[in-house]
């Protein structure tokens, strides 16, 4: 199996997105790109009055422009494949000295980095109104050719490997061994015209908006009935009900749930039909499951064997302890208490103020952020994706941050979460280790953050925030995220005529019952799997378990250690400091002195502690390792 790292470039991090609907409302768009809501200077909160405290200017010495002075052009795909055609043909000509073959090898990095810059761009703009067909038109085109561009990339590894000047590109340009394409590359013209279909589809789930969805509304009388698309529809009811604002929200609350109905409808085909392709792909590369392909893509390093006792291991330790919790304490607690609202101003602020106190990496790389206005953070609204996620953008060497906001308190945990991928970004120049290690740098930064927030907001508001963290980790990062990762691992093993939409309810109902426990059951909709990950990023999810455990390992350590001995902290800074991006996620792990997800009794040892940091006592009175109570 070939390393895919190189070729299937992984260029936006996301957050959990356990729905990834829609808010209806009022909708702009433009045929030509936008900067809205990009620069510091635009991300004045009308509603508070307040404005984001932006620090003093300081050169941080990487060349960085503020992204409203970022321009997209669209790259010429076609001239960059042929770029690479070209180097290729050089080194397996080899009439020219290695040296000369390396430095035409060499022209060929800034086109790609454009080709990812430009990539990155429309994909954040698409983001911030996927109805502007501008953006998914550009956001379509570089997708559909990525496959072709990352054939053209592996011909050229691969006549490098076969070259007899292999050992001279090794020391001399790529810095690692060409070995595995030595006997030649996976791309043949049939695996790359099922991947375009791929891209085809997941370009067209990625479309799915307001804009597009089509739904009809029948209201009391025959004047209340409207057809078309949702953004039309509500133009509609906007100008029928304009004396009658509390009619108008009733209609958009109905418009809303024919909109989710009809989404529903189309991404339940939709995905069938990835399954499908990603079958035929798996088939056409002599692979036993799509898995194999997904976890080089992404970078993991250990078996879909070792993955798969972990969620057995979930399911056996985690899911008591979920349930216990959930009647025991979250069920009252969020129901008595009312999750506190959170102004985006003084959310960012806030943090600010956190990084700051840090110091170091912390305080940079946030001042950066804030300085050259590398982020958009706002409320939702229509046709903005309803999540978040961190890109690169390699041209202007630097991370970027898009976060929609709930306008909650929990706000606290999704943007440290994104800020600790902006910190990764930061201080390893966007190379990227394996996906596992890039969701530990987000979701240990949150937790330790967390840590942090007790001295900066209202107690009332910081205990929310601490139950909401430990049920969410609990439940979405661990349960949920591993129902997902159930139901990719079975989904991708059946064979191409099992693909049908009875079989895959059941494959949805039996990953259910294996994670959550034989007693627990879900009548099976296609609904259930329909989200973000499993559409775009197969397999991705299942980096949010292993990375999870690490994570609340860290936090652990940060929170029962030694008073000031900041030990969370000091294991956080050792993993973003790596040693090296060759390392495998274990010895990435291992070098910054923490422990394996996959180590024997460490999901036990997590669960215990979530429960002891919760009710203040042990779950597992026979677990190896036990925190002494405080």
């Amino acid at each position: 199996m070939k390393k895919l790292t190189a070729l299937l470039l992984i260029i936006c991090m996301v957050f959990t997105l356990l729905s990834c609907g829609k808010k209806a409302g009022d909708s702009t768009g433009e045929n030509t790109p936008t900067t809205d809501g990009g620069s510091a200077d635009n991300n004045e909160n009308i509603s508070s009055g307040l404005t984001v405290v932006v620090p003093e200017y300081k050169d941080y010495g990487r060349g960085t422009e503020n992204f409203d002075k970022l321009v997209y052009s669209r790259p010429n795909m076609q001239a960059v494949i042929d770029g690479f055609g070209a180097a290729t043909y050089v080194v397996e000509a080899d009439e020219i000295g290695v040296d000369e073959q390396i430095a035409k090898i060499r022209e060929m990095e800034e086109p790609l980095a454009t080709v990812k810059t430009m990539y990155s761009l429309a994909q954040i703009y698409n983001n911030k109104n996927s109805s502007v067909e501008y953006w998914q038109t550009e956001y379509g085109y570089i997708s559909a050719n990525y496959p072709k561009l990352s054939q053209v990339v592996e011909d050229l590894l691969v006549a490098c490997a076969q070259s007899e000047h292999r050992a001279t590109f090794e020391t001399e340009y790529f810095g690692y061994s060409l070995e595995e394409y030595v006997d030649g590359g996976i791309y043949s013209d049939e695996v790359v015209a099922l991947m375009e279909e791929e891209a085809r589809l997941e370009s067209e789930y990625t479309s799915i908006s307001t804009a597009t969805v089509e739904i009809t509304y029948k209201g009391t009388s025959s004047d209340m009935q409207w057809s078309g698309t949702v953004d039309s529809v509500i133009a509609q009811a906007q100008e029928y009900f304009k004396y009658d604002e509390a009619s108008f929200e009733r209609c958009l609350l109905a418009i809303d749930v024919l909109y989710e109905s009809a989404r529903q409808k189309i991404e339940g085909p939709l995905l069938i039909e990835l399954i499908r392709v990603r079958r035929l792909i798996a088939d056409e590369l002599g692979l036993e499951s799509y898995s194999e392909l997904a976890y080089d893509s992404m970078g993991y390093d250990y078996s879909s064997g070792e993955m798969l006792s972990l969620l057995d291991d979930i399911g056996q330790y985690v899911a008591p302890v979920a349930s216990d919790l959930e009647y025991s304490v979250f069920q009252s607690y969020f129901t008595t208490n009312v999750q506190p609202r959170l102004d985006k101003t003084v959310l960012i602020n806030t943090l600010y103020q956190i990084y700051d106190k840090l110091g170091g990496d912390y305080k940079d790389a946030y001042s950066y952020m804030l300085q050259h206005g590398l982020y958009d953070v706002d409320t939702a609204s229509a046709n903005r994706y309803n999540g978040a996620f961190t890109a690169y953008i390699d041209n202007n060497n630097s991370p970027y941050i898009f976060m929609t906001a709930t306008g909650f308190i929990r706000d606290y945990t999704t943007l440290s979460h994104e800020f600790g991928h902006f910190l990764d970004g930061y201080v390893n120049n966007g190379v990227d280790a394996s996906l596992s290690v890039s969701e530990i740098s987000s979701q240990a930064l949150e937790l330790l953050t967390l840590t942090r927030l007790k001295n900066n907001i209202p107690a009332l508001n910081y205990s929310y925030l601490e139950y909401y963290t430990m049920f969410t980790y609990l439940n979405d990062i661990l349960l949920v995220q591993s129902f997902y990762s159930t139901f990719e691992h079975m989904v991708y093993q059946l064979e191409y005529e099992n693909i049908t939409e009875n079989k895959i309810i059941k494959t949805i109902e039996d990953a259910f019952s294996k994670v959550f426990g034989d007693g627990m059951t879900i009548d099976g909709d296609l609904s259930y799997v329909t989200i973000a990950h499993v559409f775009l990023y197969p397999f991705y999810v299942e980096s949010y378990v292993t990375a999870g455990i690490v994570s609340l390992d860290i936090y652990f350590k940060e929170v029962y250690g030694e008073t000031n001995a900041r030990e969370g902290f000091a294991l956080y800074e050792a993993l973003i400091r790596r040693g090296g991006n060759d390392l495998s996620f274990i010895e990435q792990l291992d070098d910054a002195g923490l422990d394996s997800p996959f180590s024997f009794g460490k999901v036990k040892e997590i669960a215990d502690s979530i429960y002891f940091r919760v009710v203040g006592k042990h779950y597992y009175k026979n677990s190896d390792t036990m925190i002494d109570a405080a």
